[in-house]
């Protein structure tokens, strides 16, 4: 998915931003209250890359993935300008400006939070390599991203938010934008929260971002891009094209955004060899326009009646009762709730 989600700066942007930030903050180093607020600042100056970051982010990948799509299109009759992309490109835009103030309160008061409660980690954390604390940022917010992206699929008010996101019935690097600024802000602290509460240093946390910014164009383009045996360590187009099908073989499958064995290990991997799926979306209809996209959770969440949603296990017993029957038994107690909440709305 995503996942997302994500981010859309590269760690040069965001190392730059942070070194400008840092000169202008005034501090005493011996003074503990002050060199905290000077990591603060420096991260502020990262997150500032946020700012600015998707009008950049926009053009760059418009100049790689435009052509990308056209040269090694998964599907070659998709018209580059599909329907809906504008609109796409604003939420990009209108996320960037929405986030910035909240998300950079919200981490500088996890950032507060770890510092008081594990200050030996934090120190061990921020002197290790830089290359280490790379991978480590990566495999750590991956494994939250994964984490909220099940609920996402599985609490009903959470997927009010994310379905979103999962109404694209075309699939293309621009999906990347369409996300609600609840559900981006909720994916940034599910991943970002964990590195600034072990006290990453920030170019640590620009390898993520600009990892991941990476990588939420590039799993939602049209292409067709093999991994080989990589498609089981690493999250393609392929894998992350399932995630958005409308087939109900891959519902609520696939929830990683860079490292594919996280689905492997906890058994929500849907990878079938030598197929593609045949259609993307949700059954529920969000709005087309921007400002009607916002509101629609809202309005769900405040009573109106809900639409059919994602859950596999709700489409399985109010649509096909039957069907019950090939499911694992483990999961049954599961699907009950699912059902229970999705009659309950």
């Amino acid at each position: 998915m995503f996942r997302a989600a994500l981010f859309v700066d590269s760690m040069t942007d965001l190392s730059r931003h942070g070194v400008q930030a840092a000169a202008g903050c005034r501090y005493t180093a011996s003074d503990e209250a002050t060199a905290r607020w000077r990591r603060l600042c420096s991260r502020s100056g990262m997150l500032a890359a946020l700012f600015v970051g998707p009008v950049k982010a926009l053009l760059v990948a418009a100049a790689v993935f435009i052509p990308f799509e056209r040269l090694a299109g998964l599907h070659p009759t998709q018209p580059t300008f599909r329907r809906g992309w504008a609109t796409d490109v604003l939420t990009g835009l209108m996320n960037g400006l929405l986030l910035f103030a909240v998300l950079l309160g919200v981490l500088a008061g996890i950032d507060a939070a770890g510092a008081a409660c594990a200050p030996r980690l934090r120190n061990w954390v921020e002197t290790r390599p830089l290359w280490a604390q790379g991978l480590f940022a990566i495999t750590l917010a991956d494994l939250g991203l994964y984490g909220l992206h099940r609920l996402q699929h599985s609490v009903p008010w959470l997927w009010r938010f994310h379905a979103v996101h999962h109404s694209a019935e075309e699939m293309d690097w621009l999906v990347g934008f369409r996300f609600h600024p609840v559900d981006l802000l909720l994916l940034r602290i599910a991943t970002l929260g964990p590195l600034m509460a072990l006290h990453m240093t920030p170019a640590a946390i620009g390898i993520y971002v600009g990892v991941a910014g990476w990588q939420s164009y590039l799993v939602h383009a049209n292409v067709r891009l093999p991994y080989g045996p990589l498609r089981w360590l690493l999250v393609s187009p392929e894998f992350h094209h399932w995630h958005h099908s409308a087939g109900r073989e891959a519902y609520d499958r696939n929830y990683a955004g860079i490292i594919a064995s996280w689905d492997v290990l906890f058994g929500t991997l849907h990878l079938p060899r030598e197929r593609q799926p045949l259609r993307y979306g949700i059954d529920e209809r969000v709005p087309a326009g921007w400002a009607e996209r916002f509101f629609h959770p809202f309005r769900r969440s405040a009573g109106a009646p809900a639409e059919p949603t994602r859950s596999a296990a709700a489409i399985v017993a109010i649509e096909a009762p039957d069907a019950l029957c090939a499911v694992r038994p483990a999961r049954l107690e599961a699907l009950a709730a699912d059902v229970s909440t999705a009659a309950a709305r």
